[in-house]
C-alpha cells in the first residue's frame, strides 16, 4: 500500500472508492481500505483551503493591503507563521499612529504627518490613514513674486518644506478694496508657477498662495506684492533726416493717452531736467526742434486709468535717434591676401562710421540703398575689430574668413541713415595651424590642425640647404621641389596624419589647404615647417689577415654628410650590446665629410678571448642626424 500511495496521491481528483480498489485488491480488508481513503480525503481537502488562504494573505501584503491582510488570516491555522507576521506589521502601524498622536499633542505637526505617511504606506486600504495626514496643515509657503509678462502675470514661489504626504498649492487672485474686493481662484497645481492669463489692464491685483496636504489640510497663506499689466505701445517705426525725427506707432486700446518725452544724450526719466515734452496725434509726431548730429532718445508710454480712479503710465518705450543728413556709400572696397588672412581697405567717407559684414550669399540689396536699421536686417555676419587709418588716407581691418566664397559688404551708418555700399567677392582658403613635423630616417610624418570647412591639403617639399642669399621660409618657392602631393582630410583623418618617404636631407615642407571654386580653385598661404636631415651610414666587418684574426671596418654613406666621429668597439659576451660603454675602443675613425658611394675603413685586431665577444661601431658623441645601420648579425659575432 505505500509503494502505492504517492502515486495516488499524484493523479487527478479521483472518488474514495477508486482511492480503495488498488488497497482491497492487494489484500487489505475494504472496510480498513474505505477508511484509510476517507481519511485521505478529508486531509486533502484541509489543505487546499489553507493553501488558498496563505496565497491570499501574502498576495495582500504585496499590495500593502494591511486591514484586508487581517481579515484573511482567519481561514489560516492558528499557528500559521502568517498570522505573527501581519499581527507584527498592524501593531508596527498602531504604533505609528500612537506616535503621530503624541507629536501632535506637543505641537510637532511635520513629524507627526511623516509618521502618519509611513502608516499610510504600510495600509492603503486603511481609508482613515490619509483623512488624519491630510488634515495636518502644511508649512506656508515663502517669497511669492507676481511679475507681469506682457498681458500676463506669472506667479513665482519658494515650496512649502513640508514633504510628507501630498502637497499642492491654491493660488488666488486678489482685486479691489473694501466693498469692491474680489477673489478669484486661479487654480491648484504641484509645481511653483502659475500663470494669469486675464488680469484686466489697468487693475491692481496681488497674489495669495496656500500649501495644502491631501486636499485637506491648508497652511498660512502668503502673498506677494501689488502688480498692474500697463502694455507699451507697438510697432514703434523712425524716420530721421536733417531737417528733424518722425515717429509713428500702435496704441493700446486701453490707454487713455500717449505720452512722449524727449531727452538729449540720456533716455529721459518723468519731469528730470533737460526733458522736453513732444507734441502728437496719438500715434504719430514729427519733431522739428532737434539739431544734426546730436544724440537723442525719446520714451513714447501708454498711460491707464486704474480701478481706484488714479492714472498708471506703462514703463515707456525708448528709441534712440541721431538726425542728420543722409549717409555715403564706400565705393573702393578691396580686399587683399597676407599672411595672416586678408585685409580689408577702403577711404573713409566725410561722415559716419563704416562696419564691415560677410555673407555667403550676395546681397540683394543694391548700391547706395537704405537699409534698415533693424538688427535682422542689417547683413548676416559684422567683422569684429576697429579699423586703423594708414598714412595713405585708407582705413585697413584685418579678416578671418571662412573656407570658400565669401561676399565682404561695407555698410555706412551715419546718424538714422544706414546706406549699403560696394561688396567684394573673396574666395578664402584659411591656412592650416599647429603643423608639426617628425622624421623616421628617410620617411618624415607631418600633422596638423584643418580650419573649418576645407577638405584637401596640397603638401610639398623642398630641401633645406644654406644659400648666401637665404630666403625667408615664406619665399621657399624659388627652391627646388622634390616632391608634391595632396591628401585628403578623409584620409588624413583615417591614417592619423601625413606621411611620405622625402629623403634624407634637410627639408622646407610646406602646406597649403585647397579650396573648388566653380571651374578653378584657391590656395592658402603656405605654413612651413623644417625638417632636420637624417643621415645613414652603412658600416660592414669583414675577416682579414692570414689566419683572419683581424677585422676591416668599412663605412659609407649614399648620400653626402657630415660623418661624426666613429668608434670601433669590442664588447666581450653572449649579449649583443647596445652602447659601447662596456666595451673596449680598439679605434676611432675621424670626423669627416663622406661623399656619396665613398667608403672609410679602418683595420683592427680584437684580443683572444675565450668567450664569445661583439665588434659594433658607434658614434663617440650621440647624433640625433646620424644613424649606423648595423650590418647581419653574424659579421659582429666573434
Amino acid at each position: 500500500m505505500g509503494d502505492r500511495l504517492p502515486h495516488v496521491l499524484a493523479a487527478p481528483v479521483v472518488s474514495e472508492r477508486a482511492l480503495a480498489e488498488p488497497w482491497t485488491a492487494a489484500g487489505l480488508d475494504p472496510d480498513e481500505a474505505s477508511r484509510i481513503a476517507a481519511a485521505l480525503r478529508r486531509g486533502e481537502r484541509g489543505a487546499g483551503r489553507t493553501g488558498a488562504a496563505e496565497r491570499e494573505v501574502r498576495a495582500l501584503l504585496a499590495d500593502r493591503c494591511l486591514r484586508q491582510a487581517e481579515a484573511a488570516t482567519a481561514e489560516l491555522p492558528r499557528e500559521h507563521p502568517l498570522r505573527s507576521e501581519v499581527s507584527d506589521l498592524a501593531e508596527r502601524v498602531a504604533s505609528l499612529v500612537r506616535d503621530a498622536d503624541l507629536a501632535l499633542r506637543e505641537g510637532r505637526a511635520e513629524d507627526a504627518a511623516r509618521d502618519l505617511a509611513v502608516a499610510v504606506e504600510l495600509a492603503v486600504d486603511d481609508e482613515r490613514l490619509p483623512l488624519r495626514l491630510g488634515a495636518i496643515p502644511p508649512e506656508p509657503v515663502q517669497e511669492v513674486t507676481a511679475r507681469v509678462d506682457g498681458r500676463r502675470v506669472v506667479v513665482t514661489w519658494r515650496p512649502s518644506t513640508s514633504t510628507a504626504g501630498t502637497v499642492s498649492y491654491r493660488v488666488t487672485r486678489r482685486t479691489g478694496s473694501g466693498g469692491s474686493a474680489r477673489e478669484t481662484p486661479l487654480g491648484e497645481v504641484t509645481g511653483t508657477e502659475a500663470v494669469d492669463d486675464h488680469l484686466c489692464v489697468g487693475g491692481d491685483a496681488h497674489y495669495a498662495v496656500v500649501a495644502v496636504r491631501g486636499g485637506l489640510g491648508v497652511s498660512p497663506e502668503a502673498t506677494s506684492t501689488p502688480v498692474m499689466i500697463t502694455p507699451d505701445v507697438a510697432e514703434p517705426r523712425t524716420v530721421s533726416d536733417e531737417t528733424g525725427v518722425t515717429m509713428s506707432w500702435r496704441p493700446p486700446p486701453e490707454a487713455i493717452r500717449i505720452e512722449v518725452l524727449r531727452g538729449e544724450g540720456t533716455p529721459p526719466h518723468g519731469s528730470s531736467p533737460g526733458t522736453i515734452v513732444v507734441e502728437h496725434d496719438g500715434s504719430r509726431f514729427h519733431d522739428a526742434s532737434v539739431r544734426p548730429d546730436v544724440e537723442y532718445f525719446y520714451r513714447v508710454r501708454a498711460v491707464y486709468l486704474t480701478s481706484r480712479g488714479r492714472t498708471r503710465t506703462s514703463q515707456g518705450r525708448v528709441i534712440r535717434v541721431v538726425p542728420g543728413p543722409r549717409a555715403v556709400p564706400v565705393r573702393d572696397l578691396r580686399v587683399s591676401p597676407d599672411p595672416r588672412g586678408f585685409t580689408a581697405s577702403w577711404t573713409p567717407p566725410e561722415r559716419g562710421r563704416v562696419r564691415l559684414f560677410t555673407d555667403r550669399r550676395e546681397p540683394s540689396v543694391p548700391f547706395g540703398s537704405e537699409v534698415d536699421t533693424g538688427p535682422e536686417a542689417l547683413p548676416r555676419v559684422p567683422v569684429p575689430g576697429t579699423p586703423i587709418v594708414d598714412a595713405d588716407g585708407r582705413a585697413r581691418l584685418p579678416l578671418s574668413l571662412p573656407a570658400g566664397v565669401t561676399h565682404v559688404l561695407a555698410v555706412t551708418m551715419a546718424g538714422e541713415s544706414t546706406v549699403m555700399g560696394e561688396h567684394v567677392r573673396v574666395t578664402a582658403a584659411p591656412p592650416v595651424t599647429d603643423l608639426r613635423a617628425e622624421r623616421f630616417d628617410t620617411a618624415v610624418r607631418l600633422g596638423w590642425t584643418w580650419p573649418e570647412h576645407t577638405a584637401t591639403a596640397l603638401v610639398s617639399w623642398r630641401p633645406d640647404t644654406p644659400r648666401e642669399d637665404e630666403l625667408p621660409m615664406s619665399a621657399e618657392e624659388d627652391r627646388e621641389v622634390l616632391g608634391t602631393e595632396r591628401r585628403s582630410r578623409r584620409r588624413y583623418d583615417a591614417e592619423g596624419g601625413f606621411e611620405a618617404r622625402m629623403g634624407a636631407g634637410p627639408l622646407l615642407v610646406t602646406v597649403r589647404t585647397v579650396v573648388p571654386t566653380g571651374d578653378d580653385e584657391a590656395l592658402s598661404v603656405p605654413v612651413t615647417v623644417r625638417v632636420p636631415g637624417r643621415v645613414v651610414i652603412d658600416y660592414r666587418v669583414e675577416p682579414a689577415g692570414l689566419l683572419r684574426r683581424e677585422r676591416v671596418v668599412r663605412l659609407s654613406s649614399e648620400v653626402s654628410c657630415r660623418m661624426p666621429e666613429i668608434a670601433v668597439v669590442y664588447t666581450p659576451g653572449r649579449i649583443q650590446p647596445h652602447t659601447g660603454e662596456r666595451g673596449r675602443v680598439l679605434s676611432i675613425l675621424p670626423a669627416r665629410l663622406l661623399e656619396p658611394g665613398e667608403r672609410v675603413s679602418v683595420r683592427v685586431r680584437p684580443p683572444r678571448e675565450a668567450e664569445p665577444g661583439w665588434l659594433m661601431c658607434f658614434p663617440v658623441e650621440g647624433s640625433e642626424d646620424v644613424r649606423l645601420r648595423q650590418p647581419p648579425v653574424k659579421e659582429l659575432r666573434l
